[in-house]
């Protein structure tokens, strides 16, 4: 899997232009077909083939968001399916690991953060179905990459965050001591993080509420509603240490650790609200939502390779690396509860039955761990100011 993120990494505009053109064809043939001279036979047959299954595509995804909504509170705009954006984008992550029983009674907290980065995506969504890109604009993110349906009754959306370089703050703490904080440790030099959340939901008001109306406006709340909403949420990150990290620190790590990897998968399930709050006749609309989590299944490993030969290191240092190594993966293992939630604030404004405004803050907390053993935390939150025009 993180052979294949790097490959999108490097290719990802090139995947996207790939997949807007292949829309937009699609969507010129449907005006443009006609009997083409008996020499393109074969030609024809493939365009009409196409031009057949984005028709179908196009009506299946239609009479699915329309179908079943109470008159008077949701509406469509047939007339302008697409809906495209150019969003201005603040946002922050950090990502917070405990390690225990590195030395001794002492464990080490190790924050990573990402600072306040800021950076210009584009999006574009046809009926419900979505997809946006912010590429690198500083060294704080290298790139965020989204996927989204929100239909009438479920729909998820999943997105993927790179950064090749966090910055860390390394606490070390001794358990039995009265003054619990021994060091702390600054650098500018941190990990790479790459990180993967898949968040679904259920309207269980689905006649008159709709999800779509908050984050995509592809389609319209015409009156205010809410429902309870149940979801599932799929969050995995992985955290790579490199040498040069551990070459920052005047510690025994420095001198055991090569590398160090962090790979963490959890999914959790819960239930929750969202609300619409329409004014001025539906030209402003006003959404919140909170899905708070508890986990459901997990997967926790940590490795680290030594730094050097371990055959030229004495029998003492061979001994406590492996014992380091056996204590990290034990609590890496260990049971653990974890819990999450999802926020979601959104305002928007109809300019006019093209043009709109709005501005999206979404915020993703997850927490997993317990008192012995390692717990992990990850904060990612992002506030989307954007204007979009239907066509």
């Amino acid at each position: 899997m993180y052979l294949c993120i790097l490959y999108m990494r490097k290719n990802y505009l090139a995947i996207l232009l790939t997949i807007m053109l292949l829309s937009a064809f699609g969507g010129q043939a449907q005006d443009t077909v006609s009997t083409p001279p008996p020499q393109k036979a074969d030609t024809t047959v493939h365009r009409n083939f196409f031009v057949s299954t984005w028709n179908w595509f196009s009506r299946w995804r239609e009479r699915a968001q329309l179908m079943g909504y109470e008159p008077g509170y949701v509406d469509f705009p047939r007339e302008y399916p697409w809906v495209a954006g150019v969003y201005g984008t603040m946002a922050f992550t950090n990502l917070s690991l405990h390690l225990p029983n590195l030395s001794g009674d002492s464990y080490c907290r190790i924050h990573n953060s990402t600072g306040l980065s800021s950076k210009l995506a584009l999006g574009a969504y046809y009926r419900g179905w979505g997809l946006s890109f912010g590429p690198r604009l500083s060294n704080k993110s290298d790139f965020y990459f989204t996927f989204s349906s929100y239909g009438r009754v479920v729909g998820f959306d999943i997105k993927l965050d790179y950064f090749s370089r966090l910055h860390s703050t390394i606490d070390w703490v001794d358990i039995g001591s009265a003054r619990p904080q021994l060091g702390e440790y600054k650098t500018a030099i941190g990990p790479e993080m790459i990180l993967l959340e898949i968040n679904s939901y259920i309207v269980f008001n689905s006649k008159r509420f709709s999800y779509a109306s908050a984050i995509s406006q592809t389609t319209w709340q015409k009156r205010s509603a809410g429902s309870a909403i149940a979801g599932v949420s799929y969050y995995a990150t992985y955290t790579g240490f490199d040498k040069d990290f551990f070459d920052q620190f005047d510690t025994v790590a420095k001198y055991f650790a090569d590398t160090l990897h962090h790979l963490s998968h959890n999914i959790l399930v819960g239930i929750g609200y969202a609300y619409n709050k329409v004014l001025d006749d539906g030209k402003w609309m006003i959404h919140a939502s909170v899905l708070p989590m508890l986990r459901w299944a997990y997967y926790n490993k940590i490795d680290m390779n030594p730094n050097g030969s371990i055959s030229d290191w004495t029998e003492e240092q061979r001994a406590a690396y492996h014992q380091t190594v056996a204590d990290l993966q034990t609590s890496a293992r260990a049971t653990h509860l974890s819990v999450a939630g999802v926020l979601r604030l959104a305002g928007f404004y109809n300019i006019s039955p093209r043009w709109l405004a709005g501005i999206i803050c979404t915020v993703n907390n997850c927490w997993r761990g317990h008192d012995d053993g390692m717990h992990s935390s990850v904060f990612d939150s992002k506030v989307l100011v954007y204007a979009g025009y239907r066509f």
